[in-house]
């Protein structure tokens, strides 16, 4: 049976995620149980304000669930596995102003044969365009948007998050957020694909995953 290497957000932001969502839904809980309450005592506008509330805290409860466990990375019988959102950084929807901030970002499926692999850069918006080939202009394009969004939040996210950005042989690229995964499991992806196309150029300028990376190399060119 072929394995199956995966990478994911690290256990910490995952830790603190789950307390986040038990809160967010046991405050939803409450509010459907006031807004039951308040409606069959004929008391409607608090039943409205807390059946609102309620909406708002499932919304919240669905966010956190997608940031923390939406997306991903695996490989399976030497095929490379991109689980991301739709938008390509955030996990709620960037359409529909603030009420688009409240509705999860649906996510994608994107795989990708080791051998057609030529490289891999993990590092910053900034770093991935110094270090991308000319297939990086549809990179460019998708960071655009939020470089110059009115939102002060979404240029903060899109500045500083890691990203993991691959191309192909066929001059086409796709990319991801992997801010807060585990360091560990994406030594191991990078690994993996490593010892099965010693031709992929890898570069990383991220400092949490740039140690581990390069000893691995330099440990797999040694052998």
């Amino acid at each position: 049976m072929a394995k199956t290497i995966k990478a994911a957000a690290n256990a910490k932001m995952r830790g603190r995620s789950m307390v986040v969502i038990l809160v967010f839904t046991a405050l939803a809980l409450f509010s459907v149980a006031m807004a039951v309450y308040d409606l069959s005592n004929r008391m409607v506008l608090f039943g409205v304000l807390f059946a609102l509330a309620a909406l708002i805290f499932i919304s919240l409860t669905l966010l956190k669930l997608n940031e923390a466990f939406g997306t991903g990375i695996k490989i399976v019988r030497g095929d490379l596995y991109m689980r991301s959102w739709a938008n390509d950084f955030l996990p709620y929807s960037t359409n529909g102003g603030f009420l688009g901030d409240l509705k999860p970002s649906r996510t994608k499926l994107t795989e990708i044969p080791t051998e057609d692999i030529s490289m891999i850069v993990i590092g910053t918006k900034e770093f991935i365009k110094r270090s991308a080939t000319p297939a990086g202009k549809k990179f460019v394009k998708a960071v655009y948007p939020y470089e110059h969004s009115s939102d002060k939040a979404k240029r903060h996210a899109i500045s500083s998050m890691d990203i993991f950005y691959v191309e192909t042989i066929e001059g086409d690229c796709c990319f991801m957020c992997i801010q807060d995964y585990d360091p560990q499991q994406i030594t191991n992806i990078i690994g993996d694909l490593y010892d099965t196309n010693p031709d992929i150029y890898i570069k990383v300028g991220s400092r949490a995953y740039r140690r581990p990376i390069e000893r691995l190399i330099a440990k797999q060119r040694d052998e």
